[in-house]
């Protein structure tokens, strides 16, 4: 038998997506239950035609497929099917497309014969297309002499076009998308991909795989634009002397403008477009704003130490890593080169979530460099790199490691990095020697053991499929596929889920999620040389004593809340009486680099003001207490740490709490204190997963 279109896209996802569920299948596809269920029928119908085993679901509602399945289907030969199944968001990303790289009108007929769907269809994709247009300033425009057309200023449509291409890229059959969608020829692409490659060989630099697919398919288009006479004006100053002194500028016009020298915008903007792409390896800049901008960074991760209160270690190997990136995000901040917002979007890592805000909290020094705001997206990407640094810091709390392992990232530095150490993190047991790029793995002998890849290989090696970001259950999954192959038995995770799932045919379970974490937290007390999360006792709840819980009904002054705050700590002497006075001289009010997500105040200070420990006490005014900037404070977390790396898990647990409105306000409600303690430690154990 043969699977349908869209019962084939589903298969190929599930087999893509190690971490997908049954809830965001089905709210993706807009499934229901049933259907779901009929689908995957039909898929294990198909799977027991060609003797493979079928895919079966956990009760988390997880899905599992063996080895011999994974390996044996032909994935490709599915992917390629020519009737491959379009979702609706894809459609519109590939009218977007067409719109944007077109060489003749299109009309409703020339939508309808190219995606294969009704009229109706067609209408309701391009009212979705209307907003993403908005977003860059630009509108759809419908005239019966030139049919549909993409109005505003050209700047913005290269924006457009940029992200469209980059956002098709991660589609199935993505190649072959853009080249029908895009009206592009095959020698054409070949062309492109040599120009580029040309390019990146005078530069002597490498661009990530991700942006080496996208530079050809980008640099056509944009060529075809120009030669329609869609010429690009700038209405913002360009400084066009620093932008036509570097190696870029002269290499660009050499390659793509051997015979248009004159054309100074379009090379200006090639130009930009090269100098604000991610790099796997460059030199940092070396004239003018270097310095400057490398002072600039120092000073932010000094306030990331104040802010978080930790201690940076190899501060210059965390600038190095920084500088490289601040190379090409210099362009794209200076001149609106922004990045795609694609990764953080999928991005639902809570640890990567924290570090974001202490950094959002630190960036002003670049801010200041720049005189503008830094976006969320260039934040983000800061993050990734004190993260990773920060995780690099508790490499000697891992065990010795045997397997071996290379990671295989088509993203950028600061993504690789981050993958690097969230699998280092998740796999104590095995010994990560290299971090490549997909050319990199083809073009070398690998001797690891295994192979994690954030996409498909071909190798004989055994390797594992991983997103470049994993979610809390994401890694519980990865790790129970990685140690059912590699590793007998199972590990917590698993055998928390089959204990739960014993206990719900025995007697009624009215919260089996809750049920699953507190057996998984006894797994993980009971068997240490498993875990994979450091299971030392740091975390918030932990760091409190007993009396360390204060819910005030009163309205307090911000000074009188430290006193309330600084006496169990004081009794347990984990401080010593000049802490709290430390704290009243410098915080004469709730200063703004103290207060997170505008909910939580944190005060501390430095460890030889009198900390003697790690500990936290835990204040709710429900008064509430004013803040420099105007907010109102209902919860207070005091800090005490004579170690500044002790602290580090309890404060991504306090940094993510702070943005959870939804327990906060549960938090708030409560006048009893054991209620507080059950809501804080089911919180902490749903964290980590």
């Amino acid at each position: 038998m043969e699977l349908d279109a869209r019962t084939n896209q589903l298969f190929i996802e599930i087999l893509n997506n190690p971490d997908e569920t049954s809830t965001s299948l089905k709210k993706r596809h807009d499934l229901t239950r049933s259907q779901l269920s009929y689908a995957l029928k039909k898929v294990n119908e198909y799977l027991d035609d060609l003797n493979l085993d079928p895919v079966t679901r956990t009760t988390n509602g997880h899905f599992i497929i063996t080895k011999k399945t994974a390996e044996e289907f032909d994935q490709n030969n599915a992917q390629m099917a020519k009737d491959t199944y379009l979702l609706p968001e894809e459609r519109v990303q590939l009218l977007i497309l067409m719109l944007l790289s077109k060489t003749e009108s299109l009309s409703m007929n020339h939508f309808i014969v190219e995606l294969d769907v009704s009229k109706n269809t067609i209408a309701r994709d391009l009212k979705e297309v209307e907003p993403l247009l908005a977003h860059y300033q630009l509108r759809l425009e419908y005239l019966r002499s030139k049919g549909y057309r993409i109005k505003g200023e050209e700047w913005n449509r290269r924006q457009l076009l940029t992200e469209t291409v980059n956002t098709i890229n991660q589609f199935i059959n993505n190649e072959a998308l853009l080249k029908q969608f895009g009206d592009i020829a095959q020698p054409q692409l070949a062309e492109y991909k040599r120009k580029v490659s040309v390019l990146e060989k005078r530069l002597n630099l490498r661009y990530s795989d991700d942006k080496v697919n996208d530079l050809p398919v980008l640099t056509l288009l944009l060529d075809r634009r120009i030669i329609r006479g869609k010429k690009i004006n700038y209405d913002f100053e360009l400084d066009y002397v620093e932008l036509q002194e570097t190696k870029e500028y002269k290499v660009v016009k050499e390659v793509f403008f051997p015979e248009y020298e004159k054309e100074t915008n379009e090379i200006i903007y090639f130009t930009l477009l090269f100098l604000s792409t991610t790099l796997t390896q460059v030199d940092v800049l070396s004239k003018g704003q270097f310095e400057t901008m490398q002072l600039a960074v120092l000073d932010m991760i000094d306030r990331f130490e104040k802010v978080a209160h930790v201690i940076i270690e190899d501060k210059s190997e965390l600038l190095k890593q920084i500088m490289i990136h601040m190379r090409p995000a210099y362009y794209r901040i200076k001149y609106g080169m922004h990045l795609s917002e694609v990764d953080i979007t999928r991005q639902h890592s809570r640890e990567v979530s924290s570090i974001f805000y202490l950094v959002k909290k630190s960036v002003k020094p670049l801010e200041e460099f720049f005189e503008q705001k830094i976006s969320d997206t260039e934040i983000f990407y800061l993050a990734l790199f004190f993260g990773s640094h920060l995780l690099e810091n508790n490499s000697s709390l891992l065990r010795k490691k045997s397997p071996t392992a290379v990671i295989v990232c088509t993203n950028g530095i600061s993504v690789s990095l981050l993958m690097e150490r969230t699998l280092k993190d998740v796999f104590p047991e095995i010994d990560f020697v290299s971090t490549m790029s997909l050319r990199e793995f083809y073009a070398q002998e690998i001797e690891a053991d295994l192979v994690f890849s954030s996409v498909p290989l071909e190798t004989k090696k055994k390797y594992f499929l991983v997103k470049d970001f994993l979610t809390d259950k994401g890694k519980m999954q990865l790790r129970q596929r990685v140690m059912n192959e590699t590793v007998v038995g199972l590990d917590e995770s698993s055998l928390a889920e089959k204990i739960v799932a014993n206990v719900v045919q025995q007697a009624t379970v009215p919260d089996k999620e809750s049920l699953f974490f507190e057996i998984l937290k006894l797994l993980k007390d009971n068997t240490s040389e498993n875990a994979v999360i450091n299971n030392e006792s740091n975390h918030f709840d932990q760091l409190m004593p007993k009396n360390g819980l204060i819910i005030e009904e009163n309205e307090v002054s911000w000074h009188e809340a430290l006193e309330l705050l600084s006496q169990p700590l004081i009794e347990q002497k984990m401080i010593e009486p000049r802490y709290l006075t430390a704290l009243k001289q410098e915080l004469s009010g709730i200063p703004p680099y103290i207060v997170f997500r505008n909910q939580l105040a944190l005060p501390h200070t430095e460890p030889e003001k009198g900390a003697q420990g790690v500990a936290m006490s835990f204040g709710i005014f429900k008064k509430g207490i004013t803040a420099e900037t105007g907010e109102t404070i209902h919860f207070v977390v005091l800090l005490a740490s004579d170690n500044k790396e002790k602290h580090v898990d309890a404060l991504l647990e306090i940094m993510d709490l702070a943005g959870r409105d939804a327990v906060l306000s549960d938090l708030l409600a409560c006048n009893d204190k054991n209620q507080v303690w059950r809501l804080l430690r089911l919180y902490r154990i749903n964290y980590w997963g």
